[in-house]
């Protein structure tokens, strides 16, 4: 991991640190930042954007961010920090000069706040999370046919309220199924306990579980696995697929200080200006992500998952960092349903704007968050 983040350093002056280690600030001077103007924090300030797992495709917008400018010289500095096996991953560090961003599920936000974090939604990102159920095409092929089975889902706790919905929609209820996470969720997804019969099926990302599941080699013949081999996409209805996608949450301590809601704002320019770069660029973007250390796939196979993931964003018709309401009640109201919390926060009580408007009122005419003439790049998965 030291070689992973030295790397992040040198190539992208980003740091990628355990939630349990303290911040590296900025070391200029707060002034007018490159390309948001006068927006300046008083008073260096480092935001911790915390990823839900090991990076993948999801920390392409914060990775390419780094290296976009938009917050030089403005006493803001920006890190990724991911969970690691036994610690709170909504663990905020009580230090002046350091705020904090979630990724996170709405469903997993939910039940975070439930164990006593107070966390606000202050900006969205996905249009959907872009959940696939796979199995070993020997074992379910159909969704009710996982009634007493389990499922490995690549999340955290919350992530799986989409899937026990679609169970919920065929007679199969939360008890009637095994739901595991990953024991540690810094280490890149891994699809083996599938291939070994620990579980019936797996909920992943279509844009990484997806491709380990298919470049994933079977130990028995040598072969890879791929789209026609020993595993296939669960027919779910199309509930996971259209779950609610991943937003941006924070403390809600942390939104009464200025400081840290422009620091915030500014971290949303850069993210913003990041998605934008990888949606334009996605090429380019994938060779930053490798080039930087923080990912452990590559060439294509990056390419491909680069451009899966922002089949997840685009087209953005009301802007990709846009906060829709009808679909957190949604999802608010499917966590309550399937059992995962206990009780429905209004959106009043979920949602701050504040950062939000301040960043789109200091982006950059240039960055565009609509995307409408995007289309999906022809990539394929290299299966050899």
């Amino acid at each position: 991991m030291s070689a992973l983040r030295t790397a992040a350093r040198v190539a992208l002056s980003l740091v990628i640190v355990s939630a349990c280690r303290p911040p590296i600030g900025g070391s200029a001077e707060p002034s007018a930042s490159s390309i948001a103007g006068s927006l300046v924090p008083s008073r260096e300030v480092a935001v911790s954007v915390h990823l839900p797992g090991a990076p993948d495709a999801l920390a392409s917008s914060v990775t390419r961010a780094a290296g976009s400018e938009s917050i030089a010289g403005s006493g803001v500095s920006v890190e990724i920090v991911i969970p690691y096996a036994g610690e709170d991953a909504f663990e905020v560090r009580d230090r002046d000069g350091q705020t904090d961003l979630f990724f996170a599920t709405p469903a997993a936000a939910l039940v975070a706040r439930e164990a006593g974090n107070d966390l606000v939604m202050v900006a969205g990102l996905q249009r959907d999370f872009g959940l696939q159920l796979w199995s070993r095409s020997t074992r379910a092929p159909t969704l009710s046919e996982l009634k007493g089975g389990s499922i490995l889902v690549q999340g955290r706790p919350g992530d799986q309220a989409p899937l026990l919905a679609a169970l919920a929609a065929v007679g199969v209820q939360p008890t009637d199924v095994e739901i595991a996470f990953p024991e540690d969720p810094s280490l890149p997804f891994d699809p083996y306990a599938l291939f070994d019969g620990t579980f019936t099926a797996t909920a992943v990302t279509r844009y990484d579980g997806a491709a380990r599941l298919q470049e994933f080699y079977d130990l028995e013949t040598g072969l890879p696995v791929g789209p026609e081999g020993t595993v296939e996409v669960v027919d779910d209805g199309g509930i996971v697929a259209s779950a609610p996608g991943i937003g941006i949450w924070a403390r809600r301590s942390a939104l009464e200080d200025e400081d840290y809601r422009i620091a915030m704002a500014l971290t949303l320019i850069a993210i913003a200006d990041g998605l934008a770069s990888c949606r334009d660029d996605a090429a380019g973007c994938a060779v930053v992500m490798e080039e930087s250390g923080i990912v452990d796939r590559y060439g294509d196979g990056l390419l491909w998952s680069v451009n899966a993931f922002n089949a997840t964003l685009w087209p953005a018709p009301d802007g990709a960092l846009s906060i829709d309401e009808e679909r957190l009640s949604a999802a608010v109201s499917q966590a309550v349903s399937v059992g995962l919390v206990g009780s429905a926060p209004s959106s009043a009580d979920l949602v701050d704007r504040r950062v939000l408007e301040l960043a789109l009122a200091h982006l950059p005419a240039e960055i565009d968050l609509i995307g409408a003439s995007w289309a999906p790049l022809e990539v394929q998965l290299p299966l050899e």
